[in-house]
């Protein structure tokens, strides 16, 4: 047995509701929802349209999930970049 077929029959095996990927994205707004499956059709264009955005992680086919994991992941990174929330009052430059 290789290891993708080891990983996958103990993912099978084990209870949807201690999957990471899936509770993260059941669980957010579906304005989150819009930016990840947005990213993830810059990625694979028409992989998902605009009616599916409120769709839970589980309505997907595999190799959506995986975009979707991929576009979440994207965003994770992101948000270490980025120090801090940012004040209204940042638009103001100096002269």
């Amino acid at each position: 047995m290789t290891f993708d077929e080891f990983r996958r029959s103990w993912r099978q095996l084990r209870s949807n509701s201690r999957n990471p990927a899936l509770i993260a994205f059941n669980r957010q707004s579906d304005e989150f929802k819009f930016c990840v499956l947005t990213l993830a059709n810059r990625e694979q264009p028409g992989s998902f349209r605009l009616q599916e955005v409120g769709n839970p992680f589980e309505s997907f086919d595999e190799a959506r999930r995986k975009l979707i994991i991929a576009a979440m992941n994207k965003m994770v990174r992101w948000g270490r970049l980025l120090p801090r929330p940012f004040s209204d009052a940042d638009r103001y430059l100096s002269e």
